[in-house]
């Protein structure tokens, strides 16, 4: 009965189109330890893939993914903020090192853009708003908080 019922869990899966199996991920992504795992193509299977999860913190998420299978962004889904220890293995060493780095906030959306550069939005612990981008050397090109 258990294999019966996993062929059929199986098949089901397969017979929805758009929806790809989570072995499929790229191992930045599969390294966050996700869980509640959609894939779903873009229109254009070129353009990429969305995949929508539960982090370790079970802050659900949206994790944009180009036609070459790298990271463009993650967004919380909702009103689920997301703390930067979630997705810290994303972030290169020079970004983590800054000073200004965040390490305690929690986010809305961090991009990931083709020159290495770091944009994130989110609370600081503090519970202000804020917005900071960072260069791939780790360099703070722009840090602002919302009154």
């Amino acid at each position: 009965m258990k294999l019966t019922l996993s062929a059929i869990v199986i098949a089901a899966g397969l017979a929805i189109p758009g929806i790809t199996l989570a072995q499929d991920l790229p191992k930045a992504v599969s390294d966050l330890g996700l869980s509640n795992i959609e894939i779903r193509e873009k229109p254009r299977a070129e353009y990429g893939r969305r995949i929508r999860a539960t982090l370790p913190s079970n802050a659900k998420v949206e994790i944009e993914l180009d036609g070459k299978d790298a990271i463009e962004d993650i967004e919380s889904r909702g009103n689920d903020l997301f703390p930067i220890a979630d997705i810290r293995s994303l972030v290169p060493a020079p970004i983590l090192e800054n000073k200004q780095w965040p390490a305690d906030a929690r986010l809305e959306k961090i991009e990931f853009e083709r020159d290495g550069r770091i944009e994130i939005e989110g609370r600081l612990a503090d519970g202000q708003e804020f917005d900071a981008e960072f260069s791939a050397d780790g360099r703070t090109l722009d840090f602002d908080i919302d009154d």
